[in-house]
């Protein structure tokens, strides 16, 4: 994607969460990201899983949790890494923002993976339903955890609207709600018309991968 969208110094990249798991190199991105000055990722439920994970007091459920939700790959990178290490993608984990309020060129943008709520959870796992209001004042919601697909309807809409795609050669496109807009276009799913979305504020223009 960074090679798709020329990306530069210049520009600055918004990560709605969800670098890791359910793929071979989320640690990796973690530290890439980490390390890029003009990089902002905001907390995803995968990382908020994560982080929870490997508190001294994580419950059962917690531990589960993480497990059952594709954490194999990024666990075992993780564990290859030195106490060092560790502790600093721990520690970034832990200082992400749930949210960003963002302005650019007299737009104001709301960015967080979930949706708006008032608590961590909330705003890392919300899920809203496709005619839903946005809840900020002012700002252009911008969301990345629910897949557009799942906006579609019931399985059997998801399935036609899949088996469209499909016929047609397409992939997953970011969604334009009225309240909101979705970037999930379902890349770290193992579904054939997935794609990894990313939108240019400036202009709105969308780029995939």
């Amino acid at each position: 994607m960074l090679e798709t969208i020329r990306f530069s110094r210049e520009d600055t990249l918004y990560i709605l969460g969800d670098v890791i798991d359910r793929g071979p190199d989320g640690i990796a991105l973690l530290r890439e990201i980490m390390e890029s000055p003009n990089m902002v990722m905001l907390l995803g439920n995968h990382e908020y899983m994560m982080e929870r994970y490997f508190r001294p007091e994580a419950t059962e459920m917690e531990i589960f949790r993480w497990n059952r939700n594709g954490n194999a790959p990024t666990l075992a990178s993780f564990l290859k890494l030195t106490p060092v290490e560790q502790e600093r993608i721990l520690s970034f984990l832990r200082t992400m923002q749930t949210h960003l309020r963002l302005d650019l060129d007299g737009q104001r943008f709301y960015l967080v993976h979930g949706f708006p709520g008032d608590n961590v959870h909330d705003e890392v796992w919300g899920r809203p339903a496709i005619g839903d209001p946005n809840p900020i004042p002012g700002c252009k919601l911008l969301i990345g955890h629910t897949p557009v697909l799942v906006l579609e309807g019931d399985e059997e809409a998801q399935l036609r609207h899949g088996e469209a795609l499909m016929r047609q050669g397409d992939h997953l496109r970011i969604l334009h709600c009225p309240g909101f807009v979705d970037l999930d276009c379902g890349c770290g799913h193992g579904i054939p018309y997935r794609a990894l979305a990313c939108l240019r504020l400036e202009d709105w223009a969308e780029f995939y991968t």
